[in-house]
Order: C-alpha cells, then sequence, then structure tokens
C-alpha cells in the first residue's frame, strides 16, 4: 500500500523522501517512518518504477517513470478484493481522479455493495443480540449500533460520490 501511495503522490510530481513523508501525513491515512519510507523508495527504484534524479542539496528527488505510470494505473484499476481494508480504500480514493469517470463509479459502487452487504449481516447480528438474551452487554450493544450507523454515513457519503460522479459526466 506504501509503494502504491508513493507512486500516486510521485504522478503529481517528482519529490524527495521527506516530502512524500509529509504528504503521506497531510493526506490522513498514517504517519510513515523514514525507516519504511526508504526502503520503499528503494524497492520501487529497484523495479524501475522511480527514478532518482538530481534534488536541492544533498536530497535525492524522484520522479516516476513510464514503468511506475504503467503499475499505479494497474493497482489503481484492479478490482479490489474482498478483503480490501478501509485503509487501502481510502488511499485508492485519494488518487481516484487518475481514473475515468466509469472506472471511477464503479470502484465506488463496487464499495458500497460490499459496505451494504456488511451493514444487512450487521442488523442481523445486532437483532440476534437483543433477543438472544435480556443480559447482553448494553455497550457491546452500542458499539453494535455505533459501527452499523457509521456504515449507513459510509454508504450514504459514496452514494453522494456517486451521484456527483454522474452529474458531472451528463454536464
Amino acid at each position: 500500500m506504501l509503494d502504491f501511495a508513493v507512486l500516486g503522490l510521485l504522478m503529481e510530481r517528482p519529490r524527495h523522501g521527506y516530502e512524500l513523508k509529509r504528504a503521506l501525513g497531510e493526506l490522513g491515512f498514517w504517519r510513515v517512518s523514514f525507516g519504511s519510507m526508504y526502503p520503499s523508495l528503494r524497492r520501487l527504484e529497484k523495479r524501475g518504477a522511480i527514478e532518482a534524479t538530481t534534488g536541492t542539496g544533498r536530497r535525492k528527488s524522484y520522479a516516476i517513470t513510464e514503468a511506475g505510470r504503467a503499475t499505479f494505473a494497474a493497482l489503481l484499476a484492479a478490482d479490489p478484493d474482498a478483503n480490501e481494508t478501509d485503509r487501502a480504500f481510502q488511499v485508492r480514493l485519494a488518487f481516484l481522479g487518475h481514473l475515468p469517470q466509469e472506472q471511477r463509479v464503479k470502484i465506488l459502487e463496487e464499495r458500497r455493495n460490499r459496505l451494504s452487504s456488511q451493514l444487512k449481516t450487521a442488523r442481523e447480528t445486532l437483532v440476534d443480540a437483543r433477543t438472544a438474551s435480556k443480559n447482553t452487554d448494553r455497550y457491546r450493544l452500542a458499539l453494535m449500533e455505533h459501527a452499523m450507523r457509521s456504515t449507513e454515513a459510509d454508504i450514504s457519503w459514496l452514494d453522494g460520490l456517486v451521484a456527483s460522479e454522474r452529474r458531472t459526466a451528463t454536464a
């Protein structure tokens, strides 16, 4: 996932390691240590996805290569597996603008369908927990309700993104 995010940021412009680390933090996903960042850069450079260029001072800048652009495009457009984490989806979403509109809608709708399925299961589990025993811990029930409401909010948010994409396509 880190390699994908680095490639996505380099699609915008060449950057040095510190800039990449800062940009990842600004995206709000995670704080990356230099102990993770530089091995990722070496790995991508070894694969030919990026190349080091002269930067400012002693810093190396990195630029994406044509091979890196192809790798990024393939990773971005790939069908997510059923176990795609929330963070992996969020990273993909951060770079969704690099895809054509119809692919963006497809990815958003697939995510919505996955969340709808999770919501159905969560509702059934909550109903079972409420009816199974009067002694079910109220905090466990509250946590289950919170998870359902969060999933409902995510579905509503995705509906808004899909509607916006469709409006943009017809405009």
